[in-house]
């Protein structure tokens, strides 16, 4: 494909499953448990989950702010489903809504995108689980938006969430400075683009990324099916 059907794919693929609305897209099976991914839902159960979550971890994202219900209800509708560049799965272990896991930003020039924001219910124990989720998710991206790579990142604190990264085959690409910015509505980390010799400089983004290649090389036997065409 040339760049301009590459970035007609990506764009149509996200839309198809935003028009399926809440079903079954991906279907793992792990530890004798059915693992299933479905495009977030607006229900009051999700977006108190949702909220619930963004607190617990809002140290580990790049931009802080007031939390509340009212908010994750506005974003999910606004800033994910109505977001062309945008996808996001609930992942549901026997029923059960236990995290999420989603894609943004692709860029025409590389045909990739970012694996965004990966939570898991902290009360949730089944070792290996977002592993073997993230592994299958993104094949999911590779063979499902046919991107030629993907991007990232994180905290060089968030060490949890890396190890899980190496693991699927992420290659840390750079490690950069960065400061928080405060206004009266957020807080927000930004990459450092002049260091003076008397600033302090607090945290570190990883930037990562990943080829299909990589990904693959320690893929295992993971069961699993792409749903929802």
């Amino acid at each position: 494909m040339n760049k301009k059907n590459q970035m007609t794919h990506y764009h149509k693929k996200l839309k198809k499953i935003k028009n399926l609305g809440c079903v079954d897209c991906i279907k793992i099976k792990y530890c004798e448990k059915d693992v299933i991914l479905k495009l977030v839902d607006e229900s009051e159960e999700t977006v108190n989950l949702l909220t619930k979550w963004r607190e617990k971890y809002r140290n580990m994202f790049a931009t802080d702010f007031t939390i509340t219900e009212e908010k994750t209800k506005r974003w999910i509708k606004k800033d994910v489903l109505g977001n062309p560049e945008k996808i996001m799965f609930v992942i549901y272990v026997d029923s059960e809504k236990i995290g999420i896991i989603s894609t943004s930003q692709y860029d025409e020039n590389t045909n990739s995108a970012i694996l965004d924001t990966m939570m898991k219910e902290p009360t949730f124990n089944l070792p290996g689980l977002m592993t073997v989720v993230e592994k299958v998710y993104l094949r999911w991206m590779f063979d499902e938006l046919n991107l030629s790579k993907i991007t990232g990142f994180l905290f060089s604190d968030n060490k949890k969430m890396m190890n899980i990264h190496k693991k699927c085959g992420w290659v840390m690409i750079d490690v950069v400075p960065i400061q928080k910015i405060s206004t009266k509505e957020y807080t927000r980390w930004e990459k450092i683009t002049s260091k003076s010799d008397d600033m302090n400089v607090e945290r570190y983004f990883n930037l990562i990324e990943l080829t299909r290649e990589n990904l693959m090389r320690d893929f295992d036997n993971i069961e699993y099916q792409f749903l929802g065409d």
